[in-house]
Formats: structure tokens, sequence, C-alpha cells
């Protein structure tokens, strides 16, 4: 990231800081009936990902999780409301996953299956165990400096 990029989105933070604290620190003090109509307030995109936050929290476990998720949903609104937002639909990361699953799964004779248990070429398979060990390999190396 280049220093006149990261200066602008320290100003951001910055500027919008006072005004965020105030917004949240109200959000943490309403009662349920105006926390209910805050959120109804919402467009329904910022319900939508609030919504996925809570979902999310809860399933890891997380206390307080619609409090978290509201919070969430607020900061991104302070910071990120009015933007044009690309937000990419996440292929890239569950393939991500989904390598790391073949990689941990890879016995050193399982190839075949490996294919199979994910609509994967023998190719592919292969390819992903060896782009994986790389990156297992480099890992190692990290942590020996």
């Amino acid at each position: 990231m280049n220093k006149m990029m990261h200066k602008e989105q320290m100003d951001l933070i910055h500027s919008n800081a006072f005004e965020l604290e105030q917004a949240l620190e109200t959000l943490q003090t309403l009662k349920p009936d105006e926390r209910s109509d805050y959120i109804k307030r919402w467009p329904s995109t910022l319900q939508s990902i609030c919504e996925l936050m809570r979902i999310t929290l809860e399933g890891q476990k997380v206390g307080n999780a619609m409090v978290i998720s509201e919070a969430l949903a607020t900061t991104l609104s302070t910071y990120l409301g009015g933007r044009d937002l690309y937000i990419p639909n996440g292929e890239r990361l569950k393939d991500a996953l989904r390598d790391i699953r073949i990689w941990r799964e890879f016995k050193g004779n399982n190839l075949e299956q490996l294919s199979r248990d994910y609509g994967l070429t023998e190719r592919r398979v292969s390819q992903i165990i060896a782009e994986q060990r790389a990156a297992f390999v480099a890992r190692k190396q990290r942590r020996l400096f």
C-alpha cells in the first residue's frame, strides 16, 4: 500500500472516530424498542450484513452476537457508507480453504480418492498438493528465522 493511500485511510479513520464513538456509545444504551426501531431504519443491505455477522458470530459461539454485529454494521456504515464498494464473491477464498482441506487429507497414495471427493482431475489435485506443500515449507522456514 502506498503512503498516500495509507494517509487517506488514516485521515478517514481519525475524522470519523469521534462520531463513531458517539454512535457506538448510544447504540449500547438503546432500550429494546429503540434498538428495534433503529435497526428497522437501516437500508436492507446493512440489515443483511448485520444479520450475516450475527449468524456467523453465533456459529462461533461468541456471546453478545447481536450487540457485536450491530456495532460492526454501524462501524462499517460509518467508514464505508455511501461508497461504491466491490466485494468479491468469495470463490477464491472458498477454493483456498478447499485446497487446505485437500492438503490435510493427502496421504501420499490417495490422489484418485481426493480427485473423486472434490470433483477435480488428478492433475489439478496434484497441482494443489504441490502449491500447498510449497506454502507449508515457506511457513516452516519463516518460523526458523
